[in-house]
């Protein structure tokens, strides 16, 4: 009995109904197949959720269009402010430079009293100065006479030791005729300190 209990009864339908009379039954079970169901499903989320970026990129990109219009539309406000700021610093550029020349032309004027000072001052009785002129930004070169050979070396002891005075060489020294007299060409080249007649440099 129990085998007999444990036998599945097979039912099978037969339609007796003429061809045309027959009703064909629709089979929906694959709708509720999961190989259907979760693809489906998950096709959706996936479209919402690329629904959603859309919106939030579009939204974003309207925003940040919205501020640079808005940004756009401030600055050509300003745009008279920032012309005549411009101009004006264009006016102190200029100005400042003016004024770096002057302070330039005032400190080489400086420089070159303070120097002809040193130089003359320091010059012995039997010598005079033939020509002076700058070589280099901070070197001079003194062409000068004297009736005393000693009084070269003499000179050129008292100028090394002037604050304007960084180097002094002997380039040239010879022999020449003065109204018949004997006297000594020289060539000196100086050094000039850097800080010369600068604001709290050498005096």
């Amino acid at each position: 009995m129990a085998k007999g209990n444990n036998k599945k009864k097979l039912c099978v339908e037969i339609n007796l109904l003429p061809v045309e009379d027959r009703k064909t039954k629709v089979d929906l079970s694959w709708i509720v197949d999961r190989r259907v169901v979760w693809p489906t499903f998950a096709f959706i989320i996936a479209a919402v959720a690329v629904f959603m970026l859309q919106s939030y990129i579009s939204e974003t990109t309207l925003g940040l269009q919205t501020q640079l219009e808005a940004t756009k539309s401030e600055v050509e406000k300003q745009r008279p402010i920032l012309d005549k700021i411009t101009a004006l610093d264009s006016k102190l550029q200029v100005i400042a430079q003016k004024n770096n020349g002057l302070k330039s032309i005032q400190v080489s004027k400086k420089r070159w009293v303070i120097l002809f000072e040193n130089i003359s001052s320091m010059m012995p009785p039997n010598m005079w100065l033939l020509s002076l002129n700058q070589v280099a930004p901070l070197e001079m070169e003194l062409r000068g006479v004297t009736y005393d050979f000693s009084e070269v070396a003499e000179y050129m002891v008292k100028l090394e030791k002037q604050v304007s005075i960084s180097s002094v060489v002997l380039v040239d020294i010879a022999t020449v005729k003065m109204e018949g007299e004997e006297a000594y060409n020289f060539v000196i080249k100086a050094g000039i300190k850097a800080d010369l007649g600068l604001e709290g440099g050498a005096k």
